[in-house]
């Protein structure tokens, strides 16, 4: 009876593969597997706690533990008892050694001996009801056994008090959980007072964004298991160049929550657990670009084939209106007053008769439209046109602009002082990296300003100093991507003994809502371009064209003026040679 008590535990558990430590005879060990096995149940039985090195890492593993006089259990390590395994311990008492294990440590008692007389029923058939006990270990108050189920033969396993184990586990009691917090700025000690009270001044919001963030997660989980915070202060963020860091605190276990979120990356997977998502995350470089020129800016608001309509309709137009000329006046400049009304522009000759004024009336109203159509395609595509300027690191590398970046500890051990496998921002710090690269935020949004250099910083610490710029500076604003945006974590120490409860922490906090509120108080959006509802002004490269063009217009309207005086000096010098000859005669 006593092993279906056991296999409807572990399945309970979601288990599927047993571990039995037990020193018992090879015999007894046979029929008791056959026992399990006919549950479905795999059983491995050993003496020694050796054997739990071969469970497997990411799949729940059950341990049934039969004390006796001559056991090992005494070896067995503290993170074989994390909620990955899901301990039954069969005794008339629970062993000493539990009185130290881990907090996430998953135990179940059945206060009853294991009777091997009876034909490993485990208890005596007299007994129909088996009681079950869960066993709470806290740091601080030690092992305390809680009813939690029963199991009986005509019911089976019957949970009466799960909501009571839950509710224990979420109350520490107040006891310490350490926050390993990078200080930032706030070591630079310019700030009067306390950590803590520069992380929730609210005037400083958008400095440290990445710690503000994770920190008041951290603080909002402990203050949900009902533990007291410890702040330990660390120089450096997501790097290992010291002691003084915040992933060594928690890799080594000297800390149990990160206070400043990091990204999740390959290399840091072995070395934390991320308990909870949090802030968006994007870095990197900000400058002002200018607008693109388009040298074919006065051809762009036609396609081919309306300039092709236009010309086709202006000639008909023209020859229409010499057509209907009543006087010579008229025909000599038909096509001259079509050409200046299709430009907007006066005409000389207004026709008399009425059908050469409908004509006129006709070419007017096509020139109007056309000229309309034309302005406003125009000012739709300065309007509309991109910006240029570099849109890569490696255009960067080749642009005018100079470098530079605020100064922290992950932009200088992951990205500028340290070689990488990224291509394109080895190409830019062999181009544009200087000794001068690190500046302070005012030093970096002042170069910023002038336009000649591109700063790189976490975007959203960037925004609440553009505010000073112009409208037409906050128009001309363009950003290159080091980091794309992405979602960084509260970080725990790896497998700690809190994970678990600090992720049911966390999603707590995600599912009524107050860390997105959270993050929504922090994020700053970047100032409007207010200026973008106007057109572009046309710049000197726009208009190059049309400039060379009236510049070739004038050229050529010189020659024809010095032809027309040749011309003119010619016929009136053959006019005096022809009147000596008639007057010689």
């Amino acid at each position: 009876m006593l092993v279906q008590t056991v296999v409807e535990l572990f399945k309970h558990k979601l288990v599927t593969s047993i571990i039995v430590l037990a020193c018992w005879p090879s015999h007894d060990q046979v029929l008791l597997s056959r026992l399990f096995f006919k549950h479905e149940m795999i059983v491995t039985f050993s003496c020694d706690p050796e054997v739990l090195q071969l469970a497997h890492l990411h799949k729940l593993q059950g341990v049934l533990y039969i004390p006796s006089a001559n056991d090992l259990f005494h070896k067995v390590k503290p993170n074989y008892f994390s909620s990955w395994f899901k301990w039954v311990v069969v005794g008339e008492s629970l062993p000493d050694i539990f009185d130290t294990v881990r907090y996430d440590a998953d135990v179940l008692l059945i206060k009853q001996k294991w009777d091997k007389s009876e034909p490993y029923s485990g208890i005596s058939s007299s007994t129909n009801t088996v009681f079950i006990d869960d066993v709470y270990i806290h740091p601080n108050a030690g092992v305390s056994l809680h009813p939690w189920a029963i199991w009986t033969i005509g019911s089976g396993l019957k949970i009466v008090y799960d909501r009571n184990k839950i509710l224990r586990r979420q109350n520490l009691e107040q006891h310490p959980i350490r926050i390993a917090t990078p200080m930032g700025t706030y070591a630079e000690g310019w700030y009067n007072g306390t950590l803590k009270e520069y992380l929730l001044d609210m005037k400083m919001s958008h400095r440290e964004l990445g710690v503000r963030s994770g920190y008041i997660s951290s603080a909002l989980m402990i203050e949900w298991l009902n533990a007291s915070e410890v702040i330990v202060p660390t120089l450096l963020w997501g790097t290992e160049v010291n002691n003084s860091s915040m992933v060594l605190k928690l890799r080594y276990g000297t800390s149990d929550l990160g206070g400043g979120a990091i990204r999740m990356m390959p290399e840091r997977l072995h070395k934390l657990d991320y308990p909870m998502p949090i802030w968006p995350f994007n870095v990197g470089f900000t400058y002002l670009a200018e607008r693109e020129s388009s040298s074919n800016m006065f051809m762009k608001p036609f396609t081919i084939s309306v300039w092709w309509c236009t010309l086709g309709l202006f000639i008909i137009l023209a020859l229409a209106q010499r057509a209907t000329a009543k006087h010579p006046v008229e025909k000599e400049g038909a096509y001259i007053a079509a050409l200046a009304t299709y430009l907007q522009q006066d005409a000389s000759a207004v026709p008399e008769g009425v059908s050469g004024r409908w004509s006129f009336l006709v070419l007017s109203i096509s020139a109007m439209l056309i000229h309309a159509y034309y302005t406003s395609a125009i000012v739709s595509a300065l309007m509309s046109t991109g910006r240029g300027g570099p849109d890569s690191l490696r255009a960067l590398g080749d642009s005018k602009y100079s470098i530079a970046s605020e100064d922290y500890d992950y932009i200088r051990y992951l990205m500028f002082d340290v070689k990488t496998n990224w291509d394109d921002l080895e190409y830019l710090k062999r181009k544009k990296k200087t000794s001068s690269f690190y500046k302070e935020i005012l030093d970096g949004v002042r170069m910023l300003r002038a336009g000649q250099t591109a700063y790189h910083t976490e975007f959203n610490q960037l925004y609440p100093h553009l505010r000073s710029f112009s409208d037409d500076q906050i128009c001309k604003l363009q950003y290159i991507d080091t980091i794309p945006e992405v979602l960084t974590w509260v970080t725990a120490t790896k497998n700690g003994q809190w994970t678990s409860t600090f992720r049911i922490a966390g999603a707590w906090l995600h599912e009524i809502g107050l860390a997105d509120r959270w993050v929504t108080r922090l994020r700053l959006k970047p100032p409007p371009c207010r200026a973008a509802l106007l057109a572009e002004r046309v710049t000197i490269d726009d208009i190059a064209p049309v400039l060379l063009l009236t510049l070739a217009g004038a050229v050529t309207s010189l020659m024809l003026l010095g032809i027309e005086i040749l011309i003119a000096k010619w016929k009136t010098r053959n006019t005096i040679i022809l009147s000596k000859s008639r007057y010689n005669y």
